[in-house]
Formats: C-alpha cells, structure tokens, sequence
C-alpha cells in the first residue's frame, strides 16, 4: 500500500531547456519484542572517472555496472540536493570533478533518467542507445490514448576520437520525453525501445528503475528500504529535484500505455575493433530482445493470478489477496512489511504539496487522484485498525489525533512553501480537498474510531 508521495544538461551557453512535459484514557503503550534488524549489504565501490573525452571500454553493462549506477544515483538522492544544476555540481556527484567547469545539468523529468544514465555511461567507458525519434496518434504523443512507437535509434559509438559527451547529451536531450516513455512492453518493432517491464521482486525493481505516470512525469528509483518501500527522486519542470516513495498517487496503466516500472534494455556493441589501448572504435549497437531478458514481465499490468476472473489484475503474495501496491511492497520486503500510517500520510501530502504548487494541468490531475487514493487508503486503514489487523503498526495513544495533527502540519508547511513564508499565496491544496466527500482526508481522519487503543502488534509477514 502507498499513500507516498511523487539533461538541459549542459553547458550554460544552452539557456532555457524544452522540457518534456511531495491527553488521553487510553493505556500507556508497551514497549514490543522486535528482531534485530537485517544488515545491510555493503554498498557499492564507484570507479573513478575514465580521463579524457568519452571512450568506450566496455561492450556491454554488467551487473557491477548497474550496481554502479544504482549506488551513484543513490548518493545524489540521499544529498538533499534541490535541482539538477546543483545536484551535478554539488559533492554527492562523485564524477563532479572530471566535468568542466561550464558544464551545466539541466532537466525535467523525463530527460533527468536519461541523461543520468548516459551521463554515468560516459564515465565508466560504457555503450549507450537511445530511441530518438517516435510516433503516435493525438496532438500531443506525451497523452495519447493509444501507444507511441520507436521509430529510430541513435547509437553513441566512438569513430576513434572519442565522444564528445557534452553535444551528446545536448542532442540526447532534445530529444527524449515523456513520449518516449510511453509505449506497450509487448511492442519490439519497429526497433526496439529502450525500457522493458521488469517481475516485481528484489533485484529487479532496484535502483536506476524508472517509473513512469501515464499523467505525464517520470520518477527514478535510487533504494528499495527493509519495509518493501521504494524510493525514488525525480526532477519538475522548473528543475526542482524532489524525493518520494512510490505507491497509489501512481495510477495503474494499462500495458499499452507502459505506464509502471521500467528498466533500461540490456545493450551490446557488437563489431567493433579493439584498440591496443583498450577502447572500442565502431560498431554497432544490438538490444536485447523481450525473451532474452531473464526478468522481463508483464506481471505489473496482467497481475500473478493466472485464473483471475473479471477484468482486473489480480496478485497473491503467500496466498494473501493484494492490490498492486500492496504486492510490491510485499514482494520488494520478501512479504516482511507493515503499515505506519502516520508516515504514510506524511509522505503523501508531501508529494501533493508539490504537484500542487506547479499549478499544471497535468499537476492538478496528479493531486485530484492522489487526493482520492489517499482517501480509499485511509478508509483500508481504518477499517483494519478496528478490527485490529497487526500489518497496521501505530505505537502511540490516539491514532485519529495523531493523523490529525499530521494532517494539519503537512497543509501548513505547504501554505509556508507556497507563500515563502507568508500566507500571501494561501494553501495550494485547498481547491482540492473538500472537492468531494470521496476526497475530504481531514474529515475521514476524524471518524477513526479512536475507541482501539491497543498497541499494534508485530506485523505478520505475508
């Protein structure tokens, strides 16, 4: 379950970016035996930055090199870092110091995934390809109701004098976007794309997974916690940098539309000569197709349930009905995961601040069904607090005044970052909460029956 939230790369003379698209009766709680916690695997190790223009000395990408890419976007995340310009130049990127001194970092979402790949690619002598050129039907690709085709690739291959990354990543980015993104799992022709669809399960959903919002925004994940929680950062119109967990203000698509989880295709250069030096010069790129992929799946959209009936996708994790929130938190935790609802609400209206600030049409959209997600989850979770369901973990005295005051601190902190620190722009989320009774979460929050005042259990696995 989630009630969570949501390059112009380049060198200054660049300008303005296209860009493509948050006192009580109750007894005192007991302290509960838990186990102690797992230890962590040891992070990765990155390699220093490969001198000189870009060389590749790599034929393909190795699962040290993924784990590479994982660990690299993980320490810009964990910075703190705001925007793509600062983020790039600030120390938690490791390869800062082998970029010159002009070179500037600017993105929206969907151009940030890319260009944090290929930018990763070229200090670590790795090939890279990219679809350059798509179709679709509808004035706009970024929303069309049918799905977009790959129409042309364009292979980043060195010539022998090397690749100049910074108008590589110019070109790259004036040409990728959330059309890209936008294209069935299923369709291999008339070339390939560039993401598949991954089975929901440890190892494959990892950091450097996308995950796309058919409503028009891309995320990046950059760590999967013990609690089956998966963290991503993504970038805005206006090249904010924000962080979020993953969960239902993320709508469902439909496989045509590739909406969900999507890795980057394994590629290999294939043809090309090996220098004396170690570089590759020439060649060409060759994608991998879908069923040579180990981890290519459809599950995501078609469910794990193979007798379902209706329409729906249906998924069980250890004989337990879920939802597809619900699964990939049990899935990513190995079924190990719990409900805090306290935390939950507070990611969520974290991530609807910030789509609410943008004031897009799009943005609006996002907060109009985060706001309605929010609210069925709530209702879940009152219900199974009732009947005292041990998944839902609360450790304090009054579970309806503490989601209240929650509540009411995530809406002021967004009137003080609406208005800089005044209320002269008022509460972006206003126009949004009391739409319906479906979307008013104060009002739910206050019929929680506050008459459970149990500590809540060690959660049972699923």
């Amino acid at each position: 379950m989630g009630l969570a939230v949501q390059a112009r790369g380049l060198v200054a003379a660049l300008g303005v970016a296209l860009l493509s698209g948050c006192a009580t009766n109750a007894p005192q709680a007991t302290a509960i035996a838990t186990p102690p916690p797992a230890v962590p695997a040891p992070r990765p190790t990155l390699a220093p930055a490969l001198p000189g223009p870009w060389r590749i000395t790599k034929t393909e990408w190795r699962q040290a090199d993924e784990d590479g890419f994982g660990e690299f976007l993980r320490e810009i995340a964990e910075s703190g870092c705001t925007t793509t310009v600062s983020c790039m130049r600030s120390a938690a990127n490791f390869y800062r110091d082998s970029d010159p001194p002009s070179f500037l970092f600017h993105a929206d979402c969907a151009k940030w995934a890319y260009m944090l790949r290929a930018y990763y690619a070229s200090k670590n002598g790795l090939p890279f390809s990219y679809v350059d050129r798509v179709s679709g039907d509808g004035a706009d690709l970024r929303y069309g109701a049918t799905s977009n085709l790959a129409l042309e690739r364009r292979d980043l291959v060195d010539g022998g004098t090397g690749i100049n990354t910074v108008a590589e990543l110019q070109t790259l980015h004036d040409r990728v976007w959330t059309a890209t993104f936008r294209m069935d799992p299923a369709a291999q022709a008339p070339v390939a794309q560039d993401f598949y669809s991954p089975k929901i399960q440890p190892g494959s959903i990892r950091a450097g997974t996308a995950i796309y919002d058919i409503t028009g925004h891309v995320m990046i994940v950059y760590d999967i916690t013990a609690d089956g929680s998966i963290l991503y950062m993504d970038a805005h119109p206006d090249e904010t940098v924000s962080r979020g967990v993953y969960g239902r203000h993320v709508p469902r698509s439909p496989a045509w539309l590739g909406g969900g989880f999507k890795n980057f295709r394994p590629l290999k250069l294939v043809g090309a000569e090996l220098r004396p030096d170690g570089t590759y010069v020439g060649g060409h790129i060759v994608m991998a197709a879908n069923d040579e992929i180990a981890d290519f799946s459809l599950e995501q959209y078609r469910g794990n349930v193979a007798d379902a009936q209706g329409g729906d996708p249906q998924f069980r994790y250890n004989n337990a009905s879920l939802d597809l929130y619900e699964y990939a938190r049990a899935a990513m935790s190995n079924g190990g995961f719990a409900y805090n609802p306290v935390y939950e609400i507070e990611v969520a209206m974290g991530s609807l601040c910030r789509d609410a600030q943008n004031r897009t049409r799009e943005a609006d959209a996002r907060v109009r069904s985060g706001f309605a997600a929010l609210y069925a989850d709530l209702s879940k979770i009152s219900d199974q607090w009732r009947q005292r369901d041990r998944r839902i973990v609360y450790h304090g005295l009054s579970l309806r005044e503490t989601l209240a005051e929650t509540y009411a601190a995530q809406e002021q902190a967004c009137v003080s970052d609406a208005g800089r620190g005044t209320r002269e722009a008022g509460n972006p989320l206003a126009q949004f909460v009391r739409r319906s009774p479906e979307t008013d979460v104060q009002r739910l929050i206050l019929q929680i029956d506050d008459s459970v005042t149990f500590t809540a259990m060690q959660p049972v696995g699923y």
